[in-house]
């Protein structure tokens, strides 16, 4: 029997590293630029078209959808078609892929706030109620005073800003009423201010007794997942007021809107009501016939990494919101309570 040297077996092909082999060599690319590659050829349905956005030529972002498509395994485009159309694979690599480029983006954005010795850029999170009058001091207070390049603003409910700040969306919120943990933040107290009744303008009626009132009109209140509509349906819970649901809105816009129809009337605070009175909306504020109840509006962070500018952030919010509520409610009582 010939007897096999060492060499024989070294000279012959494993299957199992050959594919091992191949699949490095099918993953030996830019996933995150193949990536990018891909999101623009959906978006565009022309490669031609998505590799002159990117600043590359035809021939080089084919070959980054060819070895994203071998190294996956599967076919993103039908090429049959014109405009090119994802397939089924596709559809699911676009859902992530979306995902993925955003978070390396927020990933960059981190790190370089981190190396950089001045903050590149601030994002804050609003009360969607207060935000169109704390948008123009807040421009110029960054601009300004903090000297940051750029400022992103979002408006929402401070359900909203939990979710933001707990995934990084944001660095600051301008909320009310925390309903999670905010031991890891900085809490900065901008206000407290009541509740009050909201009637429409044209009513008649008696306004110090809930029953009558309830029986003459219909409540609209903000819906159970915004934290005002808990609130305020947690107070009536405890005065034993049972008032009929007309309309519920997440919005105090909508929750206005409904009022002035003529057949409700809300319980909301000075600056859910801010917008509704900039623009004219003709409305009876009145004092609650029954307990009364209040809520804070607070500036949130991270702690740790701002500096002092939540607090600054917080003062002005305060300044701003108080010459609101002295140009737009110079009737109503100085029940709200600065804290800066």
């Amino acid at each position: 029997m010939t007897r096999k040297r060492a060499g024989d077996f070294i000279s012959k092909t494993n299957p199992v590293q050959q594919n091992m082999k191949q699949t490095e060599r099918n993953s030996d690319f830019n996933m995150l630029r193949a990536l990018e590659v891909f999101m623009a050829v959906s978006e565009t349905g022309q490669v031609t078209v998505a590799a002159q956005a990117l600043g590359m030529t035809q021939s080089a972002a084919s070959q980054h959808l060819k070895k994203l498509e071998t190294g996956l395994g599967v076919a993103l485009f039908d090429r049959s078609s014109r405009p090119l159309e994802v397939t089924h694979a596709g559809e699911v690599l676009q859902r992530r892929a979306f995902r993925i480029l955003n978070e390396v983006e927020d990933l960059k954005l981190d790190l370089h706030r981190l190396q950089s010795s001045s903050l590149p850029v601030l994002r804050i999170g609003m009360l969607a109620s207060i935000a169109t009058s704390l948008t123009p001091g807040l421009y110029d207070l960054v601009e300004q005073e903090f000297r940051v390049p750029e400022l992103t603003l979002s408006a929402g409910l401070a359900t909203d800003h939990q979710t933001a700040l707990n995934g990084r969306k944001i660095d600051i919120a301008v909320t009310s009423d925390p309903q999670f943990d905010v031991s890891d933040y900085q809490v900065v107290p901008v206000l407290d201010e009541p509740f009050f009744l909201v009637l429409p303008s044209n009513y008649d009626g008696p306004e110090n007794d809930m029953a009558e009132i309830s029986r003459r009109l219909k409540l609209v209140r903000f819906s159970a997942d915004a934290p005002a509509g808990r609130r305020t349906d947690q107070h009536l819970q405890r005065c034993r007021v049972d008032l009929s649901r007309s309309m519920e809105a997440d919005r105090a816009s909508m929750v206005v809107a409904g009022v002035i129809t003529g057949k409700c009337f809300a319980i909301l605070t000075p600056t859910l009501l801010i917008d509704a009175v900039a623009e004219g909306m003709a409305l009876k504020i009145r004092k609650l016939p029954i307990a009364g109840f209040k809520r804070s509006v607070q500036v949130i962070a991270r702690n740790g990494e701002l500096g002092d500018i939540p607090e600054r952030v917080a003062a002005a919010c305060a300044e701003m919101l108080r010459h609101q509520f002295e140009t737009r409610f110079p009737d109503l009582p100085e029940a709200v309570t600065f804290h800066r």
